[in-house]
């Protein structure tokens, strides 16, 4: 029996796959996040107003805290559920400021490589346009697969 996976394509889905290869790297420590023991799971890592876990993301923004639950894939705000599309925009320039880091540093075929040498999951590779459009690939280069 075939089996399909009905939730939607989400961009996170890639980056939190690329998120996780940088960490392993010890790219997110070169880039300057600092690395801090978790009360459950794998570290955490913070820079700024972000700070990453296996488990997800948040982002304070002035008075604000946008958090992201990879698990649920869902979005609040200050405690309170917000949409995905709008949580996105809040996330992206943040996103898009390590993907822009990542190619100054790696060269811009460098993610291209990572997604033919590293095999992403069906998840992710499913995912991989919706990624591309938020995270504007041209800016490093990226070919289709």
């Amino acid at each position: 029996m075939t089996s399909i996976d009905l939730r939607p394509c989400c961009p996170l889905t890639v980056q939190f796959w690329l998120l996780g290869l940088d960490a392993r790297q010890g790219h997110l420590l070169l880039r300057g996040f600092r690395k801090q023991p978790a009360a459950t799971g794998s570290s955490v890592y913070v820079m700024d107003t972000l700070t990453l876990h296996s488990s997800g993301l948040s982002l304070r923004q002035e008075s604000d805290l946008l958090r992201f639950n990879r698990r649920t894939q869902s979005y609040t705000l200050n405690g309170r559920p917000i949409p995905a599309r709008f949580a996105r925009q809040l996330l992206r320039s943040t996103l898009q400021a390590h993907e822009d880091w990542t190619a100054r540093r790696f060269g811009p075929g460098y993610r291209q490589a990572q997604f033919s040498v590293q095999r992403p999951p069906r998840v992710v590779f499913r995912s991989l346009e919706s990624w591309r459009q938020y995270i504007r690939p041209a800016a490093f280069g990226l070919l289709m697969l």
